[in-house]
């Protein structure tokens, strides 16, 4: 069978654009080159430079093919008119039978012939609008709801998101698939006592630090995770930093002035974006990982955390009980008090943090690039299927 992908959103770039959706295609890209099956896949990427770092990580096999198209990454509207106006025809060109977007958005003129199949990551812009730009609402009302509608199969990232769809969208639920993200191999690395001493001393955080990752934005709820660190200070004495690990992504100048008024400046670290090796260290020399956003399609870095047996403190909304995997300690988001009480216990339940190290390697097992990419490939197929009986009913 021959599967193209649209990959044209993985990135390279030291920003947000290098955040969750990108990670999210290089896993699944570099889970089929190891094991690419009986399928024929035709992959676009963004430019040369990308093909030539995904042929550094992996070694290529011939069912597997990379074609290059040219767009500015700092122009999303020229991707979108590559999506909309050229990508059917290279698609009728190669025959292909089935089309994957894994980032929400179908071609509005997918061939006739060939099956539709769209990962669905999230629906921030109907659960919530305001947390986006007017840019972003617009764009997902528009034509992230018709993919939906128009899929022959949905790939949702958690049992949350297949809810929303259900809900919000009125998908039918055996539309619909869940497939969890997966956690890359690296963390399976064994990271020595000797390297997380020399991080923490090297970004003076000998003392501890308490760890957010992820793109700065409203969504993450970071103003009200300053609230609660100003209170583990103040009420409970603790002298951990806070460590908020992450690009910029929009509307995030306020997590800067929250930041100001509270008396927090020498406190609260912005290291900015950082590279997939110093993440891992960030994760590992972290005494506690907090992230407390108001709503996740899944929600990879609590699992991330988790997975180098890192106490957690997360929300107890939408997906993120999921990503915790009964290990995370879960609070309501916007009760800061219950915020900082969460962390406290984080910081010194001995018994759960003994949990939380020994129990580490079945979150890697539970969240591995195999699973992922098999159930993806099951996608393909059951799409492929329904959609030739679809053809043959109409004919």
């Amino acid at each position: 069978m021959r599967i193209a992908i649209n990959a044209q959103l993985l990135s390279y770039s030291d920003n947000y654009r290098n955040g969750g959706i990108s990670r999210y295609i290089r896993h699944l890209l570099t889970a089929l080159a190891k094991q690419p099956g009986k399928h024929e896949y035709t992959v676009f990427v963004n430019g040369q430079e990308t093909v030539e770092r995904l042929r550094e990580e992996q070694e290529i096999p011939a069912q597997l093919e990379y074609i290059p198209v040219v767009w500015p990454e700092s122009s999303p509207i020229a991707r979108v008119k590559w999506e909309q106006l050229h990508l059917p025809s290279l698609l009728r060109e190669r025959h292909i039978e089935v089309f994957h977007s894994p980032a929400n958005v179908l071609p509005e003129m997918l061939p006739r012939s060939c099956a539709g199949v769209v990962t669905l990551h999230d629906m921030a812009f109907l659960r919530y609008p305001e947390v986006l730009t007017r840019a972003k609402q617009l764009y997902h009302r528009g034509f992230t709801m018709r993919s939906l509608r128009r899929a022959n199969m949905i790939i949702a990232v958690s049992q949350s998101t297949k809810k929303d769809a259900i809900e919000l969208a009125g998908i039918t639920s055996n539309q619909i698939q869940i497939v969890y993200p997966c956690i890359d191999e690296r963390f399976s690395n064994v990271i020595t006592i000797e390297a997380r001493q020399a991080f923490c001393q090297k970004h003076g955080l000998s003392g501890g630090y308490l760890l957010y990752l992820g793109t700065l934005e409203p969504r993450k709820n970071i103003t009200t995770l300053l609230e609660a660190y100003r209170e583990v200070r103040e009420v409970y004495q603790r002298e951990e930093k806070l460590a908020l690990v992450g690009g910029k992504g929009w509307l995030y100048d306020e997590i800067f002035a929250k930041a100001q008024r509270l008396g927090l400046a020498s406190e609260v670290l912005f290291p900015g974006y950082v590279s997939d090796e110093e993440q891992l260290l960030w994760y590992h020399g972290a005494s506690v990982f907090v992230y407390p956003s108001l709503y996740e399609g899944f929600g990879l870095p609590v699992a991330e955390s988790l997975a180098c047996g890192i106490p957690v403190v997360t929300s107890n909304v939408s997906s993120l009980p999921e990503a915790g995997s009964d290990l995370a300690l879960t609070v309501d988001p916007l009760d800061s008090h219950a915020l900082a009480a969460a962390l406290q216990r984080a910081l010194t339940d001995e018994a759960l943090r003994q949990r939380c190290g020994r129990l580490a390697p079945t979150i890697v097992q539970r969240f591995s690039a195999q699973v992922m990419a098999e159930r993806t490939v099951a996608v393909y197929e059951l799409a492929a299927e329904q959609h030739q009986a679809q053809r043959k009913k109409l004919a």
